[in-house]
């Protein structure tokens, strides 16, 4: 998986969750209308994609970048395990 690949699957599960055409990658997604009902299908659909778990951050920093850096960093976590 790219980086590129990452951020445009990113985008599209935060855009779906919040019907919107498109969401920019510093984005706040609460600013955009992200309640905790998409909060959680986003957090379940991060984790049914890259076996992530994004709760933590969600509403901490809740951005397409930030969700994409906690997807990369448990990537490089679990490479340095193996």
């Amino acid at each position: 998986m790219t980086t590129t690949d990452l951020h445009e699957n990113m985008t599209s599960i935060c855009a779906d969750v919040l019907n919107r055409a498109t969401v920019g990658p510093d984005d706040d997604l609460v600013e955009l209308g992200m309640d905790s009902v998409g909060a959680v299908e986003i957090v379940t659909r991060v984790e049914a994609a890259y076996g992530v778990d994004v709760v933590d951050v969600i509403f901490d920093t809740p951005t397409v970048n930030r969700l994409c850096a906690v997807v990369e960093e448990s990537a490089v976590r679990d490479e340095s395990h193996a």
